[in-house]
């Protein structure tokens, strides 16, 4: 145990009493057996039931995580573990550096929160993190009495309800924020999956709520799209010239077409209007055009398989699942020449933002918050909290280079490898894009250095834990597109499993029995490398290759087993026994030189980190930096920038360009303290740029969220009602009464008021003809009881009907023609929304507020929508029939 890691820290002054506590119930811990542990974990689940209050059973709780993380895992959290884990459980983020075990962090608060049986929901930003990390922590709760669930993207739903139902669930955020939209679009309760939101902790916070923020989650359906037109307009921005027919805005990504621009493309096709409402052409134009200067190929998206697959500009990943809309997509198809698809329509649509202010309690961690926490606490009320590392950080931050051009810079990137590869120091290189890995990639061949790469392309992804893991083993050169959310440590010397389980895979899938003309030899490829490895090692090797039943697996179904028998505590078979002791014994043998290795690397300065362009945020510069001098190892990171770079091109001014230029003498690299402010004051305008816009898209969307609200809230009541009578009664009398009342106020005459009531209640209100000569005599609440009685008499009247053909069918009938409307409306309503708030922008030059506008419009449509909602449903219900 540390000292005191937290000297003159004031967050580990708040906890310091809770710290002490846990700290001191370790050694009456130590002392219960397993069963007296689970014992004591079933008892605090009965003190939270008796008196529901987690404040009183915390420290008990991390002091029992704590003693089954060891027993299970072999890791003893160090205190400032706990200390994140009481600052997720205040409902906070907890900032800690790379490497500082934050999934190990989290078991603590999830299996305390756990206890209430109300579900704990850990997100992730990809599958495999939520796979890996439910397999390992997955033990902790296990031994604690605890179930977990995993939902990966193929389940059926009744695998995401038995998956949800668990007590502490692994899940990326799209699949969590998909199962919600789905949910609210069911048509029986059955299809439901997931329990109302109880407490949420989101690993990488910052990407999923900053970066994905403004990304919003949607289900559409395809809609008839005009393909034609997109094709046509890739060609004809051929003959168009930038800054003459249109202007380009890279800083806030939009194209403006010039009035030139506007006469050069009627003249080309021929028509008279641009802007014509029933035959627009503008939309397609200024797709094609956003679509050749604003996105790039490798850059923003990969081509694969005939489509187009955009590019993660945040992590580097790609997203088969996500598409550019309003035509965006289309456009960037016709220009790449692939199959163009249908466009789509929202179905339903929810922003990270409001749907994580869905959950009663929020917390998060990552490597890199502090930089955005405003943001975090003006949009979710979240506060950051730094906790300090168990041991000192010894990284040395070099002061940035900069070239007067991408050629210098990129030469000087490669020579500065070239001399570090000479001490077999590993480096691992930041780029921002696949174009410029690549590029990198062919310099380094040139110079015949050896690397790996790592970008969005797919076969480098399926490697990708395995180069990231192998980035700290000496004479190592890693390219990487992005770092951010990678999800496995860098190892300085290499890391052992990763080294492991691909030395016994090559083994198992590249054994060749013994002949008869050579009975006496077995060939293990990688045994003769092993000298030293154990005669019972060979032995049990052996004897499960020989295993008539072992070899029918496939390389697929070994790999499987590999990678969970690492993770199995007490293996359930012959297999996996056999693999788990194979995996023990090569880790022991891989030990010794790995403990050789990483004191070397460390000796040699650790992990080297090139950053080849400042980003748009500086978290994303830190999270590049954090990869390196991990709990306490050395490490060093520097920028190689240029006065290219899009950065400084964009936001470093004319004169600042002018002034850095006339600086440089040569390719001699330059260290500015001036040119270093405008770079830090540029990310910084950028960081507000975007902050503005996601807070404008969150009071927008709050608007839509408060009615989505609204209408997920009467869906849910409707599919867990037993009957929906009720309020189809009080609809058809809401609209007698509405009706009426523009009577009253002489909005509607009577012809008018007899046509509206038939034409809504069918010829089963033919009993109002008789007395249509006489409504002047009628009081109006005598005439509204009236017509109440005749329309419930025409309810009945058609209950009846289809009771007598079909028994029970009504109340089905009921149930799925109010979702089906309340959907198909809202669907409607969420376009409009769309258009709405595309037309409001420009009443700002009419010194009117748009959000102002946008908000009184949106209750008008809305109320319009319930209307509307009520009318179908009525109308359909009275003019059902069973055929």
């Amino acid at each position: 145990m540390l000292k005191n890691p937290f000297k003159k820290n004031s967050i580990a002054n708040e906890y310091q009493t809770l710290l002490t506590e846990i700290n001191s119930l370790e050694t009456k811990f130590q002392l219960l057996s397993d069963s007296e542990i689970r014992l004591k974990s079933n008892q605090l689940r009965k003190q939270y039931q008796a008196n529901s209050n987690l404040t009183e059973i915390t420290a008990e709780a991390f002091a029992l995580t704590r003693e089954a993380s060891l027993r299970t895992l072999g890791l003893r959290q160090y205190d400032v573990q706990l200390l994140g884990g009481l600052v997720l459980n205040s409902g906070k983020i907890a900032e800690m550096r790379t490497g500082e075990g934050k999934t190990l962090v989290a078991t603590a608060p999830a299996y305390l929160n756990a206890l209430t049986k109300k579900g704990v929901h850990i997100v992730t930003v990809n599958d495999y993190l939520a796979s890996r990390d439910q397999l390992s922590m997955g033990q902790v709760y296990r031994f604690l009495g605890m179930n977990t669930g995993l939902i990966q993207e193929d389940m059926e739903v009744r695998e995401r309800q038995k998956n949800y139902d668990a007590d502490i669930t692994y899940v990326t955020n799209s699949e969590l924020g998909f199962d919600y939209l789905r949910d609210n679009m069911a048509l029986n309760i059955n299809e439901v999956v997931l329990r109302p939101f109880n407490y949420c902790i989101v690993d990488e916070v910052d990407s999923v709520l900053i970066d994905e923020a403004q990304t919003p989650l949607i289900i559409s359906n395809a809609v008839q799209t005009s393909i034609d037109k997109y094709i046509i307009a890739a060609e004809v921005i051929d003959y168009l010239e930038v800054n003459i027919h249109f202007k380009v805005d890279e800083k806030n990504k939009n194209v403006i077409l010039t009035k030139d621009g506007a006469v050069q493309i009627e003249e080309i096709l021929g028509i008279n209007d641009l802007y014509n409402p029933n035959d627009p052409w503008i939309p397609f134009i200024i797709n094609a055009l956003k679509a050749t200067t604003l996105f790039f190929r490798n850059v923003h998206y990969i081509v694969q398989n005939d489509q187009i697959i955009i590019v993660d500009e945040f992590t580097g990943r790609i997203m088969p699942d996500r598409r550019w809309s309003d035509g965006l997509h289309q456009a960037v198809e016709a220009k790449e020449s692939v199959t163009i698809r249908q466009n789509n329509e929202t179905a339903a649509s929810v922003t990270y933002q409001n749907f994580f202010l869905l959950y009663p309690k929020l917390s998060g961690m990552t490597g890199t918050a502090k930089t955005a926490e405003i943001e975090f606490e003006k949009i979710y009320n979240l506060s950051v909290e730094e906790i300090p590392t168990a041991r000192p950080n010894l990284r040395k931050d070099l002061p940035d280079l900069i070239y007067k051009d991408e050629l210098s810079k990129w030469t000087a990137i490669a020579k500065q490898c070239e001399e570090i590869s000479t001490t077999s120091q590993p480096i691992l290189i930041g780029t921002t894009s696949v174009e410029k890995s690549e590029m990198l990639g062919q310099l380094l061949k040139e110079y015949n250095l050896p690397y790996q790469l790592l970008n969005a392309k797919p076969e480098n992804v399926r490697r990708e834990s395995e180069i990231v893991a192998q980035a700290g083993n000496r004479k190592s050169i890693t390219i990487a597109t992005n770092m951010a959310g990678r999800g496995t440590d860098i190892i300085l010397g290499g890391n052992i499993k990763f080294k492991v389980l691909k030395q016994l895979y090559t083994i198992l899938v590249s054994y060749k029995p013994a002949t008869k003309l050579n009975k006496f030899t077995t060939v293990f490829p990688l045994t003769a490398e092993l000298k030293g490895i154990s005669h019972k090692f060979l032995s049990v090797l052996t004897t499960l290759l020989n295993d008539s039943k072992f070899k029918r697996f496939s390389d697929t179904d070994i790999l499987r087993l590999l990678n969970e028998t690492d993770q199995i505590r007490i293996p359930t078979n012959s297999y996996q026994q056999a693999l788990k002791f194979l995996i023990t014994e090569l880790i022991q043998f891989e030990k010794k030189n790995q403990q050789v290795d990483n004191t070397i690397v460390k000796n040699l300065g650790g992990l080297y980190i090139i950053g080849t362009e400042r980003n748009d945020s500086r978290r994303i510069d830190n999270q590049l930096r954090g990869r390196c001098a991990r709990q306490g190892d050395p490490g060093t990171s520097q920028f190689f920038l240029s006065l290219e770079d899009r950065l400084l091109r964009l936001f470093g001014g004319p004169k600042m360009q002018e002034f850095m230029k006339n600086q440089f003498l040569d390719d001699t690299p330059i260290e500015a303290e001036l040119l270093s402010k405008s770079l830090d004051s540029a990310q910084q305008r950028l960081e507000e740029l975007t902050y503005d816009s996601r807070k404008n898209l969150f009071e927008y969307d709050e608007i839509l969220n408060k009615q989505r609200k609204v209408i997920y809230f009467e869906r849910r009541k409707i599919l867990e009602s037993a009957s929906v009578q009720t309020k189809l009664l009080a609809d058809g009398e809401q609209i007698i009464t509405e009706i009426l009342t523009k009577l009253e106020k002489n909005q509607l005459s009577l012809s008018e008021v007899i046509l509206r009531l038939e034409n809504l209640f069918g010829q089963n209100f033919f009993v109002l003809n008789k007395f249509k000569d006489n409504l002047d005599n009628f009081d109006m609440v005598e005439l509204k009881t009236y017509l109440f009685q005749e329309f419930w008499l025409c309810y009945e009247t058609k209950v009846l009907e289809l009771e007598i053909r079909h028994l029970g069918i009504i109340r089905a009938l009921e149930r799925t023609l109010i979702l089906i409307y309340i959907d198909t409306e809202w669907k409607e309503h969420l376009q409009k929304m769309a258009l709405l708030r595309d037309a409001v922008g420009w009443r700002s030059y009419g010194q009117r507020n748009p959000l102002f506008e946008y908000k009184d419009e949106a209750y008008e449509f809305f109320k319009r929508r319930t209307q509307i909602t009520r009318h179908l449903v009525i109308y359909d219900l009275i003019r059902s029939s069973i055929i």
